[in-house]
């Protein structure tokens, strides 16, 4: 999964493409014919609320900063917050620009900075890194001059204050990175070099009490009491050679972290496949691509194992990123090349994939992701 918002629209960019639709899928009204397009016609919504969104630079050259801000509907009228968002610092520590300061380290960034409305506040966490009212987020930390040790920060967003627990790791890790955090605890994977790290291990948030759920390699996403992992499928008589680092895959396997069970939930042979988000059902969504980064790409939204039922969300040249579910809707990043973002997508089941908001300020190597719910 993305590190940080630079990091995710590279990796994106690795893996988008082509390929058949899954059997017993169901194509959104508005993406049927699934015919390559430079860009959506920008639509008007019938909406009445403010989306939060961060807009941060893909360049190196700008100052580092994931810059807040709203997209008002109707209107489609972005305005920057007055309260800033989240810097970087030359040291690699994520902090906020409002008061009091939050902080996170870069490198324990699973995603994007969002705006989290409980505390009507930023956050320099991603949201599966937050418990669900928003009240604390999780982080950890690896120093490698102590290679069996990290460190897990528990943050309370109201005070700014931290709990840190000192934790073992397993061998050859390099670190944990927190993926889940809910009622149970942080859910928390072991890194590997250059790849999607491995392994589920639950913390108590209250002891730091640590074990061990499952044993599973190349876990993309903890989500619902399930990991959703990366795999390549022996059926496959020609499965996807990356041309980057990363990890090759053409199947999603959902694993049960209660029971250990596997369940193959995607497949497509000789594509790239990738888990890139959920729905607000915990659905998964997934993007198939041509490992030769052909540029052209589909995105699904999958309900049941196998594909039966599950919507085309998009199919086509058009990159699109980092979804944000709101209830019934799902909002996209999204753009006509990985340098920048040219809009903002809506998807819902009536009226599929909807380019609603057009970025023209002058700044083609930004990127606007949708970091929360439009209220």
């Amino acid at each position: 999964m993305r590190r940080w918002v630079v990091l995710a629209f590279l990796l994106v960019a690795c893996s988008q493409t082509t390929g058949s639709p899954v059997a017993g899928a169901t194509a959104s009204p508005a993406q049927s014919a699934a015919t390559p397009i430079p860009d959506l016609p920008l639509t008007n919504v019938d909406l009445s609320c403010r989306l939060p969104v961060i807009d941060s630079s893909n360049s190196g050259i700008d100052p580092p900063l994931f810059a807040g801000g709203f997209v008002t509907f109707p209107a489609a009228a972005l305005a920057p917050d007055s309260a800033g968002g989240v810097r970087l610092g030359s040291n690699g520590d994520l902090t906020t620009e409002a008061s009091p300061t939050l902080h996170n380290d870069r490198s324990a960034l699973r995603g994007t900075p969002f705006y989290d409305r409980a505390q009507r506040r930023w956050v320099p966490a991603s949201p599966s890194q937050s418990t669900p009212d928003g009240a604390f987020y999780a982080y950890a930390t690896w120093d490698p001059s102590t290679p069996s040790r990290a460190r897990v920060h528990i943050v309370n967003v109201g005070t700014a204050t931290e709990k840190v627990f000192d934790v073992a790791l397993p061998d050859d890790a390099m670190g944990f990175t927190v993926a889940d955090f809910d009622s149970k605890g942080v859910y928390l994977l072991s890194n590997a070099f250059e790849q999607l790290p491995s392994g589920v291990w639950l913390m108590d948030a209250t002891s730091g009490a640590l074990r061990e759920l499952v044993q599973v390699t190349f876990v993309e996403a903890v989500r619902g009491g399930y990991a959703w992992a990366a795999r390549i499928d022996p059926r496959d008589p020609s499965p996807p050679q990356l041309r980057r680092s990363g990890t090759s895959s053409n199947s999603v396997v959902r694993v049960d972290l209660a029971t250990g069970a596997k369940t193959t939930w995607f497949y497509r042979p000789g594509l790239q496949v990738d888990t890139i988000g959920f729905d607000s059902r915990s659905r998964p969504i997934i993007q198939v691509s041509h490992p030769d980064g052909s540029g052209r790409s589909e995105t699904w939204l999958v309900n049941d194992p196998g594909g039966d039922g599950s919507s085309l969300i998009y199919a086509g040249g058009l990159f699109i990123w980092e979804p944000q579910a709101d209830g019934d809707r799902l909002w996209f990043g999204g753009g006509t090349s990985f340098r920048g973002t040219t809009g903002i997508y809506l998807y819902t089941q009536t009226h599929g994939l909807q380019k609603v908001f057009a970025f023209t300020q002058g700044k083609p190597d930004h990127v606007i992701t949708p970091v929360g719910f439009c209220a």
